[in-house]
């Protein structure tokens, strides 16, 4: 593997597997061989397995591995991960999550994994997702919301990779809810100003609001990959790589 990357949230909900398949997918036009992890996931049935994070991702640049791979831990009861398991009386392990990882990003040259929540979620006693984080040493993709609420929300989380001395690659804002009127164009100017002049990353959107989704998730996957904001996020994945050689 040459590259790989980590797509944390700011929240739940603010684009994670959106953006994660449209860079996999992206990625793989461009003519990558790609992996795609999405290490933990609860809210998973049975009867609603297809429209998964996990399943959605795999479907989307076509891959070849198993979801056992893909999602080593999947949960039914959509809370955080640490109670998910202990309601089904078992435990998250970083240790079998790193392995897989290890494996896979053998065999493709750019690897993306999704993370679950927000980098402060707990997944097991004394570990987060920050931690999942550190031990698979990736760089970070952090995703937030371009509309109100999106400044403390992102500054936050990049205070928290910053104090960890992890390496933060963007950060990606996105329309979660549609800009209908003037003072919510003000809100998203505001928000893009403030965060590009005081987040030290490069701020890539706002990415247009996807109404319908989780419905229309490929075409929208699909539109997204080919934008100019995925791909100047594709540029700033590859390019430490490309520069260490």
């Amino acid at each position: 593997m040459q590259y790989g990357v980590f797509i944390t949230g700011t929240d739940t909900g603010v684009g994670k597997t959106l953006v994660s398949a449209a860079l996999a997918l992206h990625l793989k036009k461009r003519g990558l061989t790609v992996g795609v992890m999405k290490p933990i996931e609860t809210g998973v049935s049975a009867g609603r397995e297809a429209r998964s994070d996990a399943a959605r991702l795999q479907s989307i640049i076509e891959s070849e591995e198993t979801l056992g791979a893909i999602r080593p831990y999947s949960f039914e009861l959509p809370v955080a991960p640490l109670t998910a398991a202990q309601m089904e009386g078992r435990s998250i392990n970083p240790g079998t999550i790193s392995k897989i990882y290890r494996l896979l990003s053998s065999r493709y040259e750019c690897m993306v994994v999704e993370g679950v929540g927000g980098i402060q979620v707990p997944i097991a006693h004394g570990n987060n997702v920050l931690n999942l984080i550190k031990h698979l040493r990736l760089p970070v993709v952090v995703v937030g919301r371009a509309g109100l609420g999106g400044i403390n929300h992102a500054l936050l989380t990049i205070e928290a990779l910053g104090r960890q001395k992890i390496r933060m690659i963007a950060l990606v804002l996105n329309r979660t809810h549609p800009v209908r009127s003037t003072l919510a164009r003000v809100q998203e100017r505001s928000t893009l100003e403030i965060l590009r002049k005081q987040s030290g990353v490069p701020v890539l959107g706002p990415l247009p609001y996807e109404p319908g989704l989780p419905s229309r998730f490929r075409p929208a996957v699909t539109h997204l990959a080919r934008s100019a904001a995925l791909k100047n996020l594709a540029k700033l994945v590859l390019r430490p790589a490309r520069q260490s050689h």
